[in-house]
């Protein structure tokens, strides 16, 4: 009996091991592949507004390819399409993705070119006012990689949603999505004042899945609005934390509070208010796990300017810092980290409003006091931390930027940008010990714009199982259990509506240009409802090696043995005592 109940303890001692076994700290440092953003733009409605009445630009049998940078890299992408302003379906022919080598052009790399699917189709529609996924591609891409992604539009498509940062668009008539170049030589641009836009249509987001993948989000208004993102996943890269995406969603002339469409005719490019926008633009971002804010300050400004005096609501500092604390209250509620960045320095701005001669924007104490309030209650806000800006001010003049800082005097220079990316204290970012990025440059880094990954594609060929994929999607039968695959936008009525020839004037008359416009019969809401109608389910990567399988199996089988040992310890002590 002694010898069994030893066995018995041995047994017990073996399974308590072999529980443990599985889960070394060796394995629990293996990351699950996640995804995450690693490219976005935010999304706003691209009309143009005169008096009550809206005007868009328009594709029909036409090819757009957008030429991105990525931020972080992975195994798979999937791509974001949003038709949240749209008034009716967007169809969506056809859409591919590419390598490409320079991002100032449209040329992609030979051989690189992989079809993209929804629901295993190649072409979707988009059901107005939803954003959806589309299916993963088996394209593995490096942090800071430029890719090309082309979308054929065969039928008329209003183009009432787009962003206006972080890409470059060109058009071309055709399908010629696969071409290796497009004959355009200027990406899609509208220029007011010192403000340069680039249209993106549709396309809002690049997901990639890669080992622990997660993101951060660049949230705010035109003084984010510029390479700065980049400089921060560059900084990240090269400090070894290359696993972190930056989310550019950064709106030009963005206020926190107000949404000011119809205010001027290119006034609804300053997009929704932040507070109707965080959600989808933020907290529904993929592997988002801070934000960083610097929003609030047009709330200030805009209602000063000479264009939209008495047009749109004045803001208190108390309205603003209401606003903040909503902020702060829906992104902890998602367990996301929220930094603010102080509101900076604009004594000095030139706002030269779409072409007029005179200065929009005069400064003023008053204003600038606000600013003041604003950045002291920012500094012992109730968020994660805040980011004093204020090593971007001018030594000799505080009310001012320091003039290689900035390009008129409120919006930031790529040296600016640098310095902004350096203000953020790295337990913000990483645990990892992070080397400026503007002393990167000032030792002669190359230009990020031109960074190319070392490990660069020259030639890509696609997995056979994309390329069977590719060729079942184009049967007429596909398998989808039971689901409804989206009629081909080929097959749409290429009928458009009449069009208007419209001259865009400033506020002092002269006709700036002339543009070729539809007018929609039905006007987008104001404040529409999008949701993910297509959010796909994220695979289940298999994370236990095969040690840990070995262990769990022989951690069962000795339990059972335990259970055994147990029985027949108890059968032999009953015999005993009888």
């Amino acid at each position: 009996m002694r010898s069994l109940k030893r066995w018995l303890c041995l047994l017990l001692c073996a399974a308590c091991c072999l529980a443990i076994f599985p889960y070394t700290p060796t394995e629990a440092k293996a990351a699950e592949s996640t995804w995450a953003a690693s490219w976005s733009t935010a999304p706003i409605h691209t009309g143009y507004y005169y008096g009550s009445r809206v005007f868009n630009d328009f594709l029909i049998n036409a090819s757009v390819r957008t030429v991105i940078q990525t931020t972080v890299g992975g195994e798979k992408l999937r791509l974001r399409f949003s038709n949240r302003y749209g008034t009716s379906a967007l169809e969506i022919a056809a859409v591919r993705v590419a390598r490409t080598g320079k991002l100032s052009d449209t040329e992609i790399i030979e051989g690189t070119s992989l079809p993209v699917t929804f629901n295993g189709s190649t072409s979707v529609s988009i059901p107005a006012g939803e954003t959806i996924y589309s299916d993963a591609v088996d394209m593995h891409t490096e942090n800071l990689e430029k890719i090309s992604v082309s979308a054929y539009y065969a039928s008329f498509a209003a183009i009432t949603t787009g962003g206006m940062t972080n890409a470059l668009s060109y058009v071309e008539m055709g399908n010629v999505i696969d071409e290796k170049t497009f004959s355009a030589n200027a990406p899609l641009t509208l220029t007011s004042g010192t403000i340069t836009y680039h249209t993106t249509p549709f396309l809002c987001g690049v997901d990639t899945w890669g080992e622990g993948n997660s993101c951060v989000v660049w949230f705010g208004d035109s003084t984010l609005a510029n390479n700065s993102p980049y400089y921060l996943a560059e900084k990240l890269y090269r400090g070894g934390a290359t696993n972190i995406g930056v989310a550019q969603e950064a709106i030009i002339g963005n206020q926190l509070l107000h949404d000011i469409t119809g205010a001027t005719s290119i006034s609804h490019l300053y997009g929704e208010a932040g507070l109707t926008r965080f959600k989808e633009d933020v907290l529904d971002q993929s592997g988002v796990k801070a934000v960083f804010v610097k929003i609030g300050i047009n709330d200030i400004l805009h209602p000063l300017t000479k264009s939209m005096s008495g047009l749109i609501p004045h803001s208190t500092t108390e309205d603003i810092i209401a606003g903040y604390q909503q902020l702060i209250r829906m992104a902890q509620e998602k367990g996301i980290a929220i930094y603010f960045f102080g509101r900076q320095a604009w004594k000095g701005y030139q706002r030269e409003f779409y072409g007029a001669e005179e200065n929009d924007l005069t400064w003023s104490q008053r204003a600038d006091d606000m600013r003041a309030v604003l950045n002291n209650w920012l500094r012992y806000s109730s968020g994660a931390g805040y980011i004093s800006v204020d090593a971007l001010n001018d030594p000799q003049d505080a009310t001012r930027i320091y003039a290689p800082y900035t390009t008129d005097g409120a919006h930031l220079t790529d040296l600016g940008a640098q310095v902004l990316v350096d203000l953020i204290p790295n337990a913000y970012l990483t645990n990892r010990t992070l080397s400026s990025i503007r002393q990167y440059y000032a030792n002669g880094g190359t230009d990020i714009i031109n960074y190319t990954p070392e490990n660069l594609y020259t030639k890509y060929t696609p997995p056979a199982t994309t390329q069977q994929n590719q060729q079942s999607s184009q049967q007429e039968d596909v398998m989808t259990g039971g689901a409804t695959l989206p009629t081909s936008a080929s097959a749409a009525s290429p009928t458009i509506p009449p069009t208007t020839r419209i001259a865009i004037t400033n506020p002092a008359g002269a006709v700036v240009t002339e543009v070729v416009l539809v007018e929609l019969t039905t006007a987008p809401t104001t404040v529409p409802t999008a949701t993910e109608t297509t959010s796909l389910p994220e695979e289940k990567i298999e994370t236990l090696s095969t040690t840990a399988k070995v262990g769990i199996i022989l951690f069962a089988l000795l339990s059972v043995g335990v259970v055994s040992f147990g029985v027949i310890y108890g059968i032999n002590k009953k015999k005993a005592e009888d």
